[in-house]
């Protein structure tokens, strides 16, 4: 008999595929072992046969050997290829379509406890309904492939004008900083002939200041001898006249007065003011720090002296206040606020990089601006602020500008008086600058190489006061 024609009388009714371990029952029908188990009742007494219902005895299970190896037989005539179209389980036609397996069966499998709940179809339907679906999926993946294939284009087209653009902007950056160089160059070169002019004309009127002393010297110095050796002379020869060279002697005046050379030509660099702005901070005054006497308002930002010049020391000149105030010995205790000078910090506290602010005077008194280390807040003479204790700064009033450093300078006259100072710190050069925040004229520069943390740093003289203007650009 073919093995086609066994395949009903070796299936298992309950299970649907070939026998495993087949036992017999009392009615003679025949199935699994494991599947009569798994059939059972709960209790282990008589149960009904599966086929025709008559009860039958668990102790009445016969294992059926030549089932069995029947069974093994037909099933190793069947391990070879499963041609096309049959179940490779049962060998039968596969007519159906399983849902939620996604695959084919046959009808054997449809039976079987594996698919008892799983939704079916006939095959050709199957096919037919899934192929429409494949070839509208087919359609929409190919307008999508088109879309992605435009896009392409799109971003290969965007990304070649982008580069030409990019070569174009470097062009125009190289040629409009070129203009710029040779403009700067030119402006140089401008500034340098001014300095020379003043220079020349300022040698040719100490020339002419020291070729008048130099013959203002000699006459005297010839009047001296004609004085002395008048006066050495006989009676008859000195009384010849006399009232002349006496007369000569009194008109021969010193009409000099010294002057304080100064230069003129200020270094003043064309768009400086807006380069800075590029490093500019917000700056705010940190009133744990200051004086008692020091008021603040605008949210840390202004700062008065509400001491009266009376309840400071006197000075003899303006800049004695800064020049001349002593106070009570130093103490060697830390502190955490100025106790003697009426100072301030800012808040900020700088370790690198490159920073702006800008400082405005809101009078014509005294202040000075500038940057100290953290530890000098129990200074106790004001004579002292200069950067060998740690304050790089420059006072200013109506009268002038100056640097604060260990030795007395001379005021430095501007037209128009100083009302906004900048100040820019570039800690990696170890370089403090001063600016006219007007129109960018460089006022002086302090060299602090090697210190780790610096502090904005503020001094007002009585009644003075002065502002932080708000941050408007930069950082």
């Amino acid at each position: 008999m073919e093995a086609e024609d066994l395949q009903e009388d070796l299936t298992c009714s309950i299970c649907l595929d070939y026998f495993e371990d087949p036992v017999s029952i009392e009615c003679g029908h025949n199935f699994c072992r494991g599947c009569l188990h798994r059939s059972w009742a709960p209790g282990g007494g008589a149960f009904p046969c599966p086929e025709c219902r008559q009860p039958s005895a668990p102790a009445a299970l016969r294992p059926n050997w030549a089932l069995a190896r029947l069974t093994e037989k037909t099933r190793r005539r069947r391990q070879g290829p499963v041609p096309p179209g049959l179940c490779g389980r049962h060998w039968e036609a596969l007519r159906l379509f399983c849902e939620d397996d996604q695959r084919p069966v046959c009808l054997v499998c449809r039976e079987s406890q594996e698919h008892q709940t799983h939704t079916m179809a006939p095959i050709d339907e199957a096919f037919a309904s899934y192929r429409e679906k494949l070839l509208e999926t087919q359609c929409s993946l190919t307008a999508k492939m088109k879309k992605a294939m435009h896009l392409q284009d799109m971003e290969v087209k965007n990304a070649t004008e982008w580069k030409e653009k990019m070569k174009n902007q470097r062009m125009r950056f190289g040629a409009e900083f070129a203009k710029l160089h040779h403009f700067l160059a030119e402006e140089e070169q401008l500034f340098l002939q001014r300095l020379s002019k003043e220079e020349e004309e300022t040698k040719k009127k100490q020339n002419e200041n020291t070729l008048k002393l130099h013959q203002t010297i000699t006459s005297l110095k010839q009047l001296i001898l004609e004085v002395g050796r008048k006066s050495q002379s006989p009676t008859l020869e000195l009384l010849q006249n006399p009232k002349d060279v006496l007369t000569r002697s009194e008109n021969q005046d010193v009409n000099y007065s010294p002057e304080v050379l100064t230069v003129k030509t200020v270094c003043k660099i064309p768009m400086m003011k807006e380069m800075l702005k590029r490093f500019q901070v917000a700056v705010n005054l940190a009133e744990d720090t200051a004086h008692p006497k020091l008021v603040f308002s605008q949210e840390g930002r202004y700062v008065k002296n509400g001491a009266s010049a009376s309840s400071w020391p006197l000075f003899s000149s303006a800049w004695g206040y800064v020049s001349g105030w002593r106070t009570p010995p130093k103490t060697t205790q830390s502190v955490e606020r100025f106790q003697h000078l009426p100072c301030v910090l800012g808040k900020n506290v700088f370790t690198s990089g490159k920073h702006y602010w800008e400082v405005e005077s809101r009078d014509s008194l005294e202040i000075a601006v500038g940057v100290c280390r953290e530890d000098i807040m129990g200074i106790v003479d004001s004579s002292k602020m200069s950067p060998h204790v740690g304050i790089w700064a420059i006072c200013w009033s109506s009268a002038g500008y100056r640097p604060l450093i260990s030795f007395s300078v001379s005021p430095t006259k501007q037209e128009p008086a100083l009302h906004r100072v900048g100040v820019f710190l570039d800690h990696e050069a170890g370089d403090i600058s001063f600016y006219s925040a007007v129109d960018g004229a460089h006022l002086h520069t302090f060299s602090c190489p090697h210190i780790s943390c610096l502090r904005p740093f503020f001094w007002l003289s009585p009644l003075a006061s002065l502002v932080i203007p708000a941050v408007t650009g930069g950082k």
